[in-house]
């Protein structure tokens, strides 16, 4: 008795197979392993000696093959190298191929003759489908001629899209995790440079904080604000403003030792993030490699620009700090050293974080004091 050309035997054993191969391919198996366990069980269950499967997709990247021996995996890739094949042909036309015999079969000049020579005589290869759309086939081989009997053929088939399913799952996982990690880079970095962005800096110097407290480190955040960017960006344009600023990131970067963080809070500031130095003093041989670095002119498409850079530094030493209220102070004494003409470095001290609050307070006032006439 026979139900879809499969008898009632192979039925149970292809329930069988199909159990144990749902049990395998769990929700997070990768597609290469999905492929390489098809091959494999196709052998357990189908009286066949290799098996390979190729998977194809619009992008170089999303194919895959696999195969029950080094021989046959040559044998499958070449069919990608030369453009045809019998795995290539199930997959472009979504019918199923049958080879009973290399010798007197012309359809595939080049790989045909290649199969013989590597002791294959027969192939019947099965598109892998999943709701009308084509992700690849398998290829069943035989070491001697002869053909497929039709239950073997329709368990063939049975298994290819089984495994089609699975491949459309796991494909849609990791476009899932793709997308995913694209949403989260976005969220944390700067779309014109690549740094981390506000968000990102304040949770590095957050961790840096807990492990100054823990390990009696001194971490430093160097505020930079380019001198003169304004100028720049008024005379040559918001694309020149741009490019200037991606080379900044860029020189600043290789300024960095192992472990420091480079973010961009917007417009033409930057954050640089010492989370273990030795003492408060060593951010100054930081903030030197900084103006070093800035020291030469930039080369902007037709035009050269020089620019230079304050520099406001401040320091983890109290115990006290939180990301907000370091970054503010290196904020103040980056301010401190605009007053006194920029292209220079300044360090917090009390005098310079008394004056910022003072300027805070007074610009509340003034935003608080301008709706309502209060202003004298």
């Amino acid at each position: 008795m026979t139900r879809n050309g499969i008898t009632l035997v192979n039925e149970q054993r292809l329930s069988e197979l199909l159990v144990q191969f749902a049990r395998t391919l769990i929700t997070d198996y990768p597609i290469q392993g999905i492929l390489d366990r098809l091959t494999d069980r196709i052998l357990s269950v189908l009286p066949v000696t290799g098996a390979g499967v190729m998977l194809m997709g619009e992008e170089a990247d999303m194919h895959f093959v696999s195969a029950s021996d080094k021989t046959l995996f040559q044998i499958e890739s070449l069919q990608i190298e030369w453009g045809e094949g019998p795995c290539l042909e199930a997959y472009r036309t979504g019918e199923q191929v049958l080879i009973p015999d290399f010798r007197s079969d012309q359809r595939f000049p080049r790989f045909g003759p290649r199969a013989l020579e590597a002791g294959l005589a027969a192939v019947f290869s099965f598109p892998m489908r999943m709701d009308g759309t084509r992700l690849g086939a398998a290829d069943l081989y035989l070491d001697k001629p002869g053909r497929l009997a039709p239950e073997d053929a329709a368990i063939g088939q049975v298994l290819a899209d089984v495994a089609a399913a699975y491949i459309a799952n796991a494909r849609g996982r990791v476009e899932s995790e793709q997308t995913e990690e694209a949403l989260r880079y976005r969220t944390l970095h700067d779309p014109l440079t690549g740094l981390p962005n506000r968000t990102l800096l304040h949770d590095r110097v957050a961790q840096a904080i807990t492990k100054a407290r823990r390990e009696r480190a001194v971490p430093a955040v160097l505020f930079i604000d380019l001198d003169g960017f304004k100028m720049i960006n008024d005379n040559l344009g918001h694309h020149a403003g741009d490019q200037l600023l991606v080379c900044v990131a860029q020189r600043l970067d290789r300024t960095l030792r192992d472990g420091d963080t480079l973010a961009r809070l917007g417009g033409d500031e930057f954050i640089v993030l010492c989370d273990d130095l030795d003492e408060a003093g060593h951010a100054v041989t930081v903030a030197e490699r900084i103006a070093a670095e800035l020291s030469s002119p930039f080369q902007l498409d037709d035009d050269e620009v020089a620019v230079t850079a304050s520099i406001g530094m401040a320091f983890a030493t109290e115990g006290s700090e939180t990301p907000d209220s370091l970054i503010q102070d290196a904020d103040a004494a980056m301010y401190r050293a605009k007053e006194l003409g920029g292209a220079r470095f300044e360090m917090i001290d009390e005098d310079t974080r008394t004056k910022s609050r003072q300027r805070l307070q007074d610009e509340r006032a003034r935003r608080h004091g301008e709706p309502q006439d209060e202003l004298r």
